[in-house]
């Protein structure tokens, strides 16, 4: 299944470079297929011929989706030396943002953004048609390992690595997911080639950096929607303010840009993300006089697993970094995405450091 997986891959390179080639002439080269630099895997390197001082990392995305567009253009924006997304389909408004963020990216139809001195190319708005290339989204060997309770165990195996050797029984009742999927999941990992199982007391995750990041670009559009409790507006702006640590009381803590303020105080939020318990989440709602409204620029969600019990952090009233990181990078906001990054470098690289 993997070899599948990286020939659709390949094949989607290879369509996305033929349809550059039919709408502006441009001949881009593969130098490298699949290959692995400092300990990090990348997809494929392209040059264009004629401008050879002009390369590219490539990431390959068969499904680019809006969900997850912050995290994707994070992403790519971290590729050396220079980043550029292959998809199957860029749609007009995701053209848009990314060509705003300054990402460049080609896919199957001809769509394409490329602004690198002296080429500009900015092409959107062709449509995709039936015979285009086309997937259902993440390929069957990763289904549950992005599915919403493989998300789960993930999530605990990359914040608490000492987990990946307990039974199985024990990972399945901190994560909440039922004892099949964990044996299910584990299983993927190891045919992804990202679990190293010596004995079952002796296990380690491999690519690391990759797996958080293929879980930040699933959590908002897999995992976070099921744990939505409402949108609620306030009658004052700053209502949060005067609450700050004292949200612990409904055994509650902040997320998103509230929480991203508070860590590294680079922040003004515009908006209130907050992870609570379902249950006593009635109080916080009368006495902060929260009521539910569609356009409201608060949004509660359930926590999951332990992101309470935040070992990261001296700061108890803030989730988990890697679900702040996960919240801004789900806004495509340009000034989260910046401070997305500020959490990563000072909180998340030392839990992805290969062993």
């Amino acid at each position: 299944m993997i070899m599948d997986e990286q020939n659709l891959e390949k094949n989607l390179l290879e369509q996305a470079i033929d349809a550059v080639f039919r709408e502006t002439g441009l001949t881009l080269r593969i130098t490298h297929t699949e290959f692995a630099e400092m300990g990090h895997r990348y997809d494929a390197m392209i040059e264009i011929e004629g401008y050879k001082h002009l390369r590219f990392t490539v990431e390959i995305k068969r499904w680019a989706q809006q969900a997850n567009f912050g995290a994707l253009a994070n992403q790519i924006q971290q590729l050396p030396p220079k980043g550029l997304l292959v998809a199957d389909y860029v749609n007009p408004n995701m053209a848009t943002k990314l060509r705003e963020l300054d990402v460049p990216f080609i896919d199957a139809v001809g769509n394409v953004y490329i602004n690198e001195k002296p080429l500009y190319i900015y092409i959107k708005g062709l449509k995709k048609k039936d015979t285009q290339y086309h997937t259902d989204g993440v390929g069957q060997t990763y289904t549950r390992m992005f599915q919403p309770t493989g998300l789960k165990i993930l999530y605990a195996l990359l914040r608490d690595p000492e987990l990946l050797n307990a039974p199985y029984r024990e990972i399945a009742d901190t994560t909440g997911v039922a004892l099949g999927t964990v044996g299910r999941v584990f299983n993927d990992l190891k045919k992804g080639g990202y679990l190293v199982e010596y004995n079952k007391k002796n296990r380690r995750l491999k690519n690391k950096k990759y797996l958080l990041e293929k879980w930040v670009e699933a959590y908002p559009e897999k995992l976070r929607p099921k744990l939505l409790i409402g949108t609620f507006a306030a009658e004052k702006y700053d209502w949060w303010q005067n609450i700050g640590t004292n949200i612990v009381n409904y055994g509650a803590k902040w997320g998103g840009e509230v929480g991203a303020a508070k860590l590294t105080g680079h922040l003004k939020p515009e908006k209130v993300t907050i992870y609570m318990p379902k249950e006593g989440g009635k109080k916080l709602l009368i006495d902060n006089r929260l009521r539910k409204d569609p356009n409201g620029n608060i949004q509660i969600y359930k926590t999951f697993q332990e992101q309470e019990s935040n070992n990261l952090l001296e700061l108890n009233d803030i989730v988990d970094p890697i679900i702040v990181y996960a919240d801004l990078l789900a806004t495509g906001d340009p000034r989260n995405i910046e401070t997305a990054r500020i959490i990563y470098d000072q909180y998340i690289t030392g839990l992805i450091r290969e062993d």
